[in-house]
């Protein structure tokens, strides 16, 4: 379930699949039979070529809008416009690109033992949630979801049919009681650079950490245009974004451009992937990196939605202050939770 990369302090570092060969009859990654990959954000799809590369039996899933931005983000940008001499390695990650099954939501699939359901995540668009039904077993993995709308997309499709016994979610903010989504300052920070603009004359150049997050950012800035101001793109956000709205998904307005070579001389705004930066044309650069996940709050309503018997939390952070309760503190005193939490640790094997 999932292959993405993390990145700490600008050093970035791998999943330790190695740690598998700690589970019993487990010898070799060639022993996977699927790979199941929730969305296109890198620390969930980051590591997927490496893991192919060596898994080589393996089948793997995803929505077509995943495999779209995976595409580009880990194919096109790291082998396009290299040198020849990476041929072998473009030949690869393109025979990858060739073995993934893209899916459809809420069509099961049967895999012999069990099948899966794939359910809209929300989140971003082409996020799923998987739901596994095993002999008389349901598993509910969530990757990235959420529950409001996105600006992209509209909130996750929860599968209230069907009685979970677990759930693996993300666990971001699961100790974070104080935390609201409401307090990033994404759309405070688009209208401050629509004012800078109008108030200097001067353009201003937004880097996006990731592909993903240019095309999100982009549409908030579109949502916030009250004054016409020209928003450039560069070639990848565009070529995304076209994919994007032949799928129906609404992005690009009157007043985006993609941008080609120079950039105009009068007052804009320039949406970029690239960290580099011409001063020359551009007084100030901004660095768009934010979060949508969901906060505590709604974890707690996400979990007493469906009542599971366990929940294991992934990829939680560490408390803000050693009085901050965790959501398993907040749950025992609801009546009508019945839910079980384990907080999974980074290396550690887990039996569901």
């Amino acid at each position: 379930l999932d292959a993405g990369i993390g990145n700490n302090k600008n050093l970035k570092f791998n999943p330790v699949i190695s740690q598998l060969t700690a589970l019993h009859s487990f010898y070799s990654l060639n022993q996977i039979n699927q790979i199941f990959i929730s969305h296109a954000h890198m620390d969930h799809v980051g590591y997927l070529f490496d893991l192919m590369s060596e898994s080589t039996q393996s089948g793997v899933y995803m929505t077509d809008i995943t495999k779209s931005l995976m595409e580009l983000q880990l194919y096109e940008r790291i082998f396009l416009g290299q040198s020849r001499q990476n041929e072998r390695k473009r030949l690869t990650a393109q025979s990858h690109m060739d073995r993934i099954t893209t899916i459809s939501y809420l069509k099961p699939i049967n895999f012999g033992d069990y099948h899966v359901t794939f359910y809209p995540a929300g989140h971003i668009p082409g996020a799923m949630m998987m739901l596994f039904e095993y002999k008389d077993r349901t598993i509910l993995y969530t990757g990235d979801y959420s529950i409001d709308n996105s600006p992209l997309v509209s909130g996750c499709v929860i599968p209230r049919d069907k009685k979970i016994d677990t759930i693996i979610m993300c666990g971001l903010h699961a100790k974070h009681p104080n935390y609201r989504n409401k307090s990033d300052k994404i759309f405070s920070e688009a209208e401050q650079i629509y004012e800078e603009v109008l108030r200097y004359g001067k353009s201003i150049q937004c880097s996006a950490v990731q592909l993903s997050k240019g095309i999100e950012f982009l549409k908030i800035l579109n949502d916030n245009n009250k004054y016409n101001i020209p928003v450039f793109v560069d070639n990848n956000i565009m070529q995304i974004v076209r994919k994007m709205e032949q799928n129906g998904i609404r992005i690009l307005d009157i007043n985006n451009k993609q941008m080609l070579d120079e950039p105009p001389l009068y007052p804009h705004i320039f949406l970029t992937t690239s960290g580099r930066m011409n001063p020359y044309y551009y007084s100030k650069r901004i660095d768009v990196n934010f979060t949508l996940h969901e906060d505590f709050m709604q974890m707690k309503q996400f979990i007493k939605s469906i009542n599971p018997r366990h929940v294991v939390l992934v990829h939680c952070a560490k408390s803000h202050s050693p009085d901050d309760i965790t959501i398993e503190q907040e749950l025992l005193f609801d009546g009508d939770c019945r839910t079980q939490f384990t907080f999974a640790e980074e290396q550690e094997i887990y039996k569901l």
